[in-house]
C-alpha cells in the first residue's frame, strides 16, 4: 500500500466516503484504517493520510491530494489540487495542515 487512510469510524460520511474510496482503488494503493492516526484520534469530518514510502502525514486539503494521487478514478482531481488557486478553493473545506506535509 502507498498511503494509509485513517478516518473517524463515529461519522457517517466518513465512512461513506472511505467505502467509495475503497471500492474505486482498483490498483490497492490506499489501505484504509479506523484507529487513531499517527497524530493522534482523527476527529469526524477529517482524514489524515501516511505516505508510507515517506513517512509523511498529510491533512487537510493535502491528504485529499495524496489519496487522490492513488486512486485512478481521481487522479485529475489530485493533480487539479497541485493548482496553488484551485488547491485554495476546494482547500477551505479541507481544515487541517497549511503546509505540503507534516512529518512524522
Amino acid at each position: 500500500m502507498a498511503v494509509t487512510l485513517y478516518y473517524n469510524a463515529e461519522c457517517p460520511d466518513c465512512e461513506r466516503q472511505a467505502r467509495r474510496t475503497e471500492k474505486l482503488d482498483w490498483l490497492g494503493r490506499v489501505a484504509v484504517a479506523t484507529e487513531d492516526s499517527p497524530i493522534g484520534a482523527v476527529p469526524a469530518g477529517e482524514i489524515v493520510v501516511v505516505d508510507n514510502r515517506t513517512d509523511k502525514i498529510f491533512t487537510g486539503i493535502y491528504a485529499t491530494r495524496a489519496v487522490s494521487m492513488q486512486v485512478s478514478a481521481y487522479l485529475l482531481y489530485g493533480l487539479l489540487l497541485y493548482i496553488p488557486p484551485i488547491r485554495q478553493v476546494f482547500g477551505r473545506k479541507k481544515p487541517g495542515c497549511n503546509g505540503d506535509a507534516c512529518e512524522i
